[in-house]
């Protein structure tokens, strides 16, 4: 979305509020590109500086949020933490964690993309090296490894749920339990399903996100989540009827996990 509206426009004035960093030198440069890698957010700046062009690096953890609205629109709510301004559009971060201006050339050195794993969203998706990746982990929970992003880079809690049930994996198993066959199937699914959810963005979930027993369920059930397990504790299993159950996840940052006992039974 942010790519066709911003790519070969002058910029306007480029803001972080919340940093000490001076962008001043940003107005009337070009912003070259804007990419995903994982789930930083980058836009290229073309600014004809001797120190080099410059990057904005954002992370939106699970709190940020993107606008893009026409440039006499924007404004500067309390929770801006950057603002990029065109002569018709802008852009407008609020709430994330991380908004910062880098040098492009330093991108491949910086700590948070020279460790970063094969990118399911990526044009060219190395499923051997996430597949290496994975075993090199092979101690810890699937799950927590579904999550590191130099495992694998764009799966959030949500999608590790609902993976592991589609694949009926169980999370709290270490990725040993695994065989190679099925961490390739989750990871094609993970790309497949990724894919199409970024190609219907009006849609929370593609209709293929769940297997078709749980949609023919979910029809009958107007108003449940379109979410197989997700948030959904508690409640009935579409598929088998199973109480979904859940549980904290990791020790360094806990997440709660999804799981059907019955569709995933655990491998532990």
């Amino acid at each position: 979305k942010l790519a066709p509206a911003l790519t070969g426009a002058v910029v306007r004035r480029v803001e972080l509020p919340r940093t000490t960093v001076d962008t001043r030198g940003l107005a009337g440069t070009t912003i070259t590109g804007v990419e995903a890698r994982g789930k930083n957010l980058l836009v290229h700046f073309s600014s004809g500086d001797p120190r080099g062009d410059r990057t904005l690096h954002v992370h939106l953890a699970m709190r940020g949020r993107v606008e893009l609205v026409a440039a006499d629109a924007a404004r500067s709510p309390v929770e801006l933490v950057a603002l990029i301004e065109t002569d018709s559009r802008a852009v407008l971060v609020r709430s994330a964690p991380v908004a910062r201006l880098v040098r492009t050339k330093d991108l491949a050195r910086d700590r948070a993309f020279r460790d970063l794993g094969p990118d399911l969203l990526g044009a060219s998706f190395d499923d051997g090296e996430a597949l290496r990746r994975l075993r090199l982990r092979e101690e810890r929970s699937l799950g927590e490894t579904l999550l590191d992003q130099g495992a694998v880079a764009g799966i959030g809690n949500v999608w590790k749920s609902e993976l592991c049930f589609l694949s009926r994996l169980d999370p709290f198993a270490p990725v040993a339990k695994c065989s190679d066959e099925e961490l390739r199937g989750l990871l094609d699914r993970a790309r497949k399903l990724m894919r199409a959810n970024v190609e219907a963005p009006k849609r929370r979930v593609p209709d293929p996100f769940t297997p078709r027993a749980s949609r023919v369920a979910r029809d009958a059930r107007r108003g449940e989540s379109p979410l197989a397990v997700y948030d959904r504790a508690g409640r009935a299993c579409y598929v088998c009827g199973t109480l979904i159950t859940s549980s904290s996840q990791g020790p360094v940052t806990l997440r709660i996990t999804y799981v059907c006992p019955t569709c995933q039974p655990s491998r532990r």
